[in-house]
């Protein structure tokens, strides 16, 4: 899951803890994480756990999604 692009998420940006608040309850909606690194990020923070925001109006080409959907049994 790492190596091509950042993940855009659906989850709104919050700093840790979250203090009982869930990760989509904020009051700006307009920042959300994107996780995973990108083909250009530097080697020792190429990892899922990498976590970062941007506002959902910005477009760069390090950053897109990934499609999933579950498997027929």
């Amino acid at each position: 899951m790492v190596g091509n692009v950042w993940e855009w998420t659906a989850s709104v940006f919050r700093t840790y803890p979250y203090r009982g608040e869930r990760a989509g309850d904020a009051e700006s909606r307009e920042t959300r994480v994107v996780r995973g690194r990108s083909w250009d990020g530097i080697p020792w923070n190429l990892r899922v756990s990498s976590r970062d925001n941007y506002p959902v109006s910005d477009r760069y080409y390090f950053l897109g999604f990934r499609c999933a959907r579950d498997e027929s049994p």
